[in-house]
């Protein structure tokens, strides 16, 4: 694995991590739980930082799809929530756009 792919998943692993935290402090309101939320968050941009080294179109894409999967499937885990056809379509198209901006070089 190139370390285009390991900066890549350690960026939507904390943007990930931290949203899920700022929902949790949403509905909890415990400080510590923000904080762990501005540090996941915090790190993930270090992370963004250095992806765009590799490009920003690159970059921005892939990192905005992988959080838009993940957040959504952890929103349905996590949450409960449900995905109609519409949004399933979509997750897919975001894969896809993962995929072809990996393979230009």
């Amino acid at each position: 694995m190139s370390s285009y792919w390991l900066i890549l998943s350690a960026a939507g692993a904390s943007f990930t991590l931290g949203s899920v935290l700022l929902k949790q402090f949403a509905d909890t309101g415990l400080g510590y739980v923000l904080l762990l939320a501005v540090l996941a968050l915090g790190l993930g941009n270090l992370a963004y930082i250095r992806l765009l080294a590799h490009g920003l179109g690159q970059g921005a894409v892939m990192s905005s799809m992988s959080q838009v999967i993940a957040l959504s499937l952890l929103g349905v885990v996590l949450f409960g929530e449900r995905l109609a056809m519409p949004q399933l379509a979509g997750l897919g198209l975001a894969i896809v756009s993962i995929w072809l901006f990996s393979q230009s070089r």
